[in-house]
């Protein structure tokens, strides 16, 4: 099992627009951050998690070469913008792409992209390639040929799925433990998890901070802990400083092989 990380900033990116850095060092290359999004391969799979607006740019600047199926976690903007690519991206490897979300996502989905779904008006032919799947809330699910488990954290006034794929799991954008969790991130290998606020103690923007993250740590005990997610919160040097010695921060471009 391969896992890139092909983005492991927050919503707006970082810097943010007009070069705003908040409390991230600018000199710093690892402050320098684009959308959250990861890549899973495995017996011949790719699957994205979350497509959010620079995700052109980062398969082209990984070197990917093909994508099997798409993982939406939730519908904010920085997860989903990047979908209307994925047409023309079926199109270029000629076989379609499968897309998967929780029920209130795919809602969300239909709504700002009608045009993308077969029962939507003047749909072309091209924007076809796309197969559009409900998820369950929790439980797990197979996609192209592979199991898969899932489960909703809530996210401020929303919820997000996270995902699980043998003793890996992915969880972004969270800010509290759901009933199911103790199963869910149980015996994990590698854990990537989203760390928006930093050494921050902001509690009320739907987002997790390194508290959360050491409470990962004494109760789940994941052998690795990346976090990623991170805003201008969240500098690079000051956070490292304060991590536990199994866990580390995420970075455009990491690769894990498990």
């Amino acid at each position: 099992m391969k896992i890139t990380v092909l983005g492991s900033g927050s919503a707006y990116g970082m810097p943010t627009m007009f070069n705003m850095w908040g409390n991230a060092d600018a000199s710093n290359p690892q402050n320098r951050r684009t959308r959250a999004s990861v890549l899973l391969e495995d017996e011949g799979r790719s699957i994205l998690i979350d497509a959010g607006p620079e995700v052109r740019l980062q398969i082209n600047g990984n070197n990917v070469s093909n994508l099997d199926a798409v993982f939406i976690t939730h519908s904010h903007y920085d997860h989903i913008g990047g979908i209307p690519e994925l047409p023309r991206a079926a199109k270029n490897l000629c076989h379609p792409i499968e897309i998967f979300a929780a029920a209130d996502t795919m809602q969300e989905l239909r709504r700002c992209y009608n045009f993308l779904f077969e029962d939507g008006k003047d749909v072309e032919p091209e924007k076809q390639n796309l197969r559009w799947s409900v998820l369950p809330n929790s439980g797990k699910f197979s996609a192209v040929g592979l199991e898969f488990e899932t489960l909703l954290f809530p996210h401020h006034h929303i919820f997000s799925s996270a995902f699980r794929y043998q003793n890996f799991a992915y969880v972004t954008d969270w800010q509290e433990f759901p009933e199911g969790c103790d199963e869910f991130l149980c015996d994990l290998e590698l854990l990537i998890v989203e760390c928006n606020n930093g050494v921050d103690t902001e509690t009320q923007n739907g987002h997790a901070n390194i508290a959360k993250i050491l409470q990962i740590k004494e109760k789940f005990q994941p052998r690795h802990i990346v976090l990623t997610h991170l805003s201008t919160r969240a500098d690079d040097v000051a956070l490292r400083q304060v991590l536990p010695d199994n866990c580390t921060l995420a970075y455009d471009g990491m690769i894990w092989q498990l």
